[in-house]
C-alpha cells in the first residue's frame, strides 16, 4: 500500500470504486483540516408558522413545537424569521427561486438566474469527483440553475446515486454488482484485505472513520433494498416476506431520509462538496399514522383546526427526520471535528405562507459549518432582510469571495 495517497484516492476493484474519508494521516502538506462543504435543503410545502417560528429573538429564545425536535442540536443551529426573497410572488412557481432569487418567476418572459449551490461548486470545481450533486424525492423541476437560468435536472432514485457514488466499471461489471446488492451482498466483500492493510497505516483517530464510514456503506445498501428499482425486479424467491416498499410515491419524507442519508456519505468521501435536496410535497396521503388527508390539501388548511393538527404531524415527522440528518453529520468525525461543523446545512421552504402561497416571511434554519450559532436571528416581518444576504455570508464562509448574491448585498446581521 502506499502511504503517499491522496484523501481522494478511490479503493478500487471490479465493479466498486469507494473513496476514502478526509484522513488526517494523508492530509496535504499546510492543509489544516477538512473541506468546507454546503448542503441545502427546500422542503416545497413550507411549514405552519405558528409551529416553527419563535416568539422572541436573541439567544434565550424558547424552542417552539419543530424546533424543539432539534433541541439536543440548539447549540448548532441559527433559526431566522423576517426573511424572504423580494419580489418574488408566484405561489408554487417560487420554488424554483428558492436558492436563486430570481424576481416574478410567472411573469411573462421569465428567466431563472444562478443558484447558491451552482456558484460554491464553481468556486471549488475540480477538487471533487463530482462538482455537486442535486437531489430531488420527485424527478420534477430542479432547485439548481446555471448563470443562464437553465436548470440542472436532479437525481432522485437513491439506487442510482449509490451507483454513481460507488460503483464504477464497464456496464457489465456494474450490472454484476447490482445484482449481488440485490442479493444482500455489500460492495465492501471483496475489499476486507484492502480495508486491514489500510488501516495500519493509519492513525487511531482515522481508523475509527474508516470504520464508521464502512458501517455507513452497509447501512445504506440495506436501506436500499426497498428502493422502487430494486421493488419493480425479479427478486430470489426467499422464506421471509418482502421488505416495504418505503419509496411509496405518497412517502415523500421517507424518499427524502435516503437521500439524506447518501448526502452524508458523499460529504464523508469528499465524492462532492456541494449537495441540494429538494423534498417535494405532495398530492397525495402520506402514510403517517393519524393523517388521512393529502399534504397539499392539507397546506391550504384556511385555519380549520383538524386539518392543522393533521398538518403539524406531517411536518413534526419531516423535522425529525432532518433531526436524524444533523444528528449523523455531529457524529461523524472529520478530521478534529465532525463533519457538521465543516458543513453548512441550510433548511427553509420557498412560501411562508402556504396556505395562502405567500413568499415572504420564510421558515429559514441554517445548522453547522462552524458559526456561532444557538440564536433566532429575527428580521421585520413586514419589510423582510433579503435571503440573498445569508447566501452571501455562506459563499464567504465557503471561502468564494462576493460581497453580492441577487437581490442581497453585505452579510447578514448577527450570523458570526
Amino acid at each position: 500500500m502506499n502511504t503517499h495517497i491522496n484523501r481522494r484516492t478511490f479503493l478500487r476493484t471490479t465493479g466498486v470504486a469507494l473513496a476514502l474519508p478526509w484522513l488526517e494521516t494523508f492530509a496535504a502538506e499546510g492543509e489544516k483540516g477538512p473541506p468546507r462543504r454546503i448542503v441545502s435543503i427546500c422542503t416545497s410545502f413550507g411549514l405552519y408558522g405558528p409551529s416553527f417560528f419563535p416568539a422572541k429573538a436573541g439567544r434565550d429564545y424558547e424552542l417552539g413545537e419543530y424546533l424543539q425536535i432539534l433541541n439536543e442540536l440548539r447549540d448548532q443551529f441559527t433559526v431566522f424569521s423576517g426573511i424572504s426573497h423580494p419580489e418574488i410572488g408566484g405561489d408554487h412557481a417560487s420554488e424554483a427561486c428558492f436558492l436563486t432569487s430570481a424576481k416574478r418567476p410567472t411573469q411573462g418572459g421569465f428567466r431563472n438566474s444562478v443558484s447558491l449551490d451552482y456558484l460554491a461548486a464553481k468556486h471549488v470545481a475540480g477538487a471533487t469527483r463530482f462538482p455537486l450533486l442535486t437531489l430531488s424525492t420527485l424527478d420534477d423541476s430542479p432547485l439548481t440553475h446555471a448563470p443562464s437560468g437553465a436548470g440542472v435536472p436532479a437525481m432522485c432514485k437513491p439506487s442510482e446515486i449509490f451507483s454513481r457514488l460507488f460503483l464504477a466499471g464497464n456496464k457489465d461489471e456494474v450490472a454484476h454488482e447490482i445484482a449481488r446488492l440485490k442479493r444482500g451482498r455489500s460492495v465492501l466483500d471483496r475489499m476486507g484485505d484492502r480495508f486491514s492493510e489500510l488501516k495500519r497505516t493509519l492513525s487511531k483517530q482515522d481508523q475509527q472513520q474508516v470504520t464508521d464510514y464502512t458501517d455507513a456503506v452497509r447501512e445504506m445498501e440495506k436501506q436500499l433494498q426497498a428502493d422502487e428499482a430494486w421493488v419493480n425486479r425479479p427478486k430470489p424467491v426467499i422464506a421471509e416476506p418482502p421488505p416495504s416498499d418505503a419509496l411509496d410515491r405518497s412517502d415523500s419524507i421517507g424518499r427524502a431520509k435516503l437521500l439524506m442519508n447518501l448526502t452524508k456519505l458523499a460529504l464523508q468521501t469528499d465524492s462532492t462538496r456541494v449537495i441540494s435536496i429538494f423534498i417535494r410535497g405532495m398530492d397525495l396521503t402520506p402514510p403517517i399514522e393519524g393523517v388521512s388527508e393529502n399534504h397539499h390539501g392539507l397546506t391550504h388548511h384556511g385555519l380549520n383546526p383538524a386539518k392543522i393538527e393533521q398538518l403539524r404531524i406531517v411536518e413534526r415527522v419531516e423535522m425529525k427526520a432532518f433531526r436524524d440528518f444533523l444528528l449523523s453529520l455531529r457524529n461523524t468525525k472529520d478530521g478534529a471535528g465532525t463533519l457538521l461543523d465543516s458543513t453548512q446545512v441550510l433548511f427553509g421552504s420557498n412560501l411562508g405562507d402556504a396556505s395562502g402561497h405567500g413568499t415572504t416571511n420564510l421558515p429559514i434554519l441554517l445548522a453547522g459549518g462552524g458559526y456561532k450559532h444557538g440564536q433566532h436571528i429575527a428580521g421585520d416581518p413586514k419589510n423582510n432582510t433579503p435571503l440573498g444576504k445569508l447566501f452571501v455570508s455562506m459563499l464567504q464562509r465557503f471561502g468564494a469571495e462576493t460581497d453580492t448574491f441577487g437581490s442581497g448585498a453585505g452579510n447578514i446581521t448577527g450570523l458570526t
